[in-house]
């Protein structure tokens, strides 16, 4: 077995990660609160165990989805949307 590292945003699945700005980061629960956020995307970061001959390519969207249905662990990330991409809280 081996894990597979997926992320889920957009109404998509992605095995690459989406642009983090380290200075739109929010240091605690409290300053995210704090905030007036109108636009605001959620990114699932996912592990998933998968069979040692999976291949990723080889599956469409809804395959994949269903794996991220049965992760393992699942991270969420929080975004400020803007026009030119993500930036992390």
């Amino acid at each position: 077995m081996k894990t597979l590292h997926l992320f889920k945003y957009n109404d998509a699945i992605h095995w690459e990660k989406p642009s983090f700005s380290e200075e739109s980061k929010l240091d605690s629960l409290n300053d995210f609160m704090m905030m007036d956020l109108l636009n605001v995307e959620i990114v699932y970061e996912l592990l998933i165990d998968v069979e040692d001959d999976f291949i990723l390519e080889n599956h469409m969207q809804s395959e994949l989805s269903e794996l991220c249905d049965k992760a393992k662990e699942t991270v969420e990330h929080y975004f400020i949307t803007a026009e030119n991409g993500f930036n992390i809280i």
